[in-house]
């Protein structure tokens, strides 16, 4: 569905980028310079196209220099935020720290940080991200209802971020290939972190329900998963008569019923859960695959992107070249065959 299409639906989402967004890879030479400078350009208009909040500055939007990024960022009024990058000359934020979104009188404040400083970038320090995110949370707590951390590291440092931003309520990453999944422990009461894989694979949508603001918020994506998942058990368990309970239809399989107990035990427990929850907070992974349905601009421009920047790298033009050529050796190779 379209952005759109959603607005005209009566949703608004909120849309944001955790980092490492532009390129494709790490060493940027005379070779693919152009080419990947066009597809960096390309994303960030796509983003335009789509509609986007707010983009941390991560680890690869800083490998070609400040200069580079600077002057993308004046292409768009997205606005790109860190709360930890300096200039090395002035010692100046090099970006505003923070973004404050507003959605039907609730205040969301967005914060920016990377760990991970590219060491060819000269022009660009980085102050302790723990301690300057922790400060801006302190920062925001007073005028905002709810704060997200867009947080750029290293996978080893992402499992000690709840511990780090004990008083954030959401903490996005980027920097790893680590994807969250429903049955991936979370802290009771937040804050709740989640990362979406690698290389754009993966689309990350939360779905919050806020009714009252002085409630914890609770995430009962396990639970509705384990309730769909266990409502799935018991239809396939009951598709060996219909007519019949479940306990007559296995009276004589012991192992089958203690199975169905604890179903109906895990069952009783996460609808309770789901129940008593006042504000909750869902999360899925959408893969971004075939089943998708393209909006019909945005393919044309993404494919139109794609070609460009292909033939702006001479190494992606001599490889589809040469697999061409195999292809046609392939097909008139006959030796073998007898005709």
């Amino acid at each position: 569905m379209k952005i759109q299409e959603l607005k005209e639906a009566g949703k608004d989402p909120i849309i944001l980028d955790a980092g490492d967004l532009f390129f494709s890879t790490k060493k940027l030479d005379a070779v693919n310079r152009r080419s990947e400078e066009y597809r960096a350009k390309s994303i960030l208009k796509g983003y335009n196209k789509i509609g986007c909040d707010a983009i941390n500055v991560g680890h690869y939007e800083m490998l070609n220099g400040l200069k580079f990024l600077r002057n993308l960022t004046k292409t768009t009024d997205i606005p790109f935020i860190s709360a930890n990058l300096r200039s090395a000359k002035s010692n100046e934020l090099l970006f505003q720290p923070y973004h404050i979104i507003e959605r039907e009188k609730i205040k969301f404040g967005v914060i920016g940080l990377t760990s991970m400083l590219p060491d060819t970038c000269k022009s660009i320090v980085a102050d302790d991200y723990i301690t300057v995110g922790n400060q801006y949370i302190d920062e925001l707590s007073k005028n905002t209802d709810i704060i997200i951390m867009l947080v750029n590291a290293e996978r080893s440092a992402q499992s000690d971020l709840v511990a780090n931003f004990p008083n954030a309520d959401f903490i996005i990453t980027s920097g790893s290939n680590n994807m969250s999944r429903h049955n991936s422990p979370q802290k009771t009461g937040g804050p709740y972190i989640y990362s979406c894989g690698k290389q754009g694979k993966y689309l990350l949508v939360l779905d919050a329900d806020l009714k009252n603001k002085n409630e914890p918020m609770v995430d009962v994506s396990g639970h509705q998963k384990k309730i769909d998942d266990i409502k799935k058990r018991f239809k396939r368990l009951q598709k060996k008569d219909p007519s019949k309970s479940l306990e007559d239809i296995y009276s004589k399989q012991e192992n089958i019923l203690k199975i169905i107990n604890q179903y109906r035990t895990d069952l009783k427990e996460s609808e309770l859960a789901v129940a008593n929850a006042v504000n909750t907070v869902q999360f899925k992974t959408i893969a971004l695959n075939n089943k998708i349905q393209d909006d019909p601009d945005i393919l044309s421009f993404v494919d139109l992107s794609i070609k460009t920047c292909n033939s702006l790298n001479p190494e992606t033009l001599s490889k589809s070249k040469s697999e061409k050529n195999k292809v046609k050796a392939k097909k008139t190779d006959h030796s073998g065959h007898k005709h």
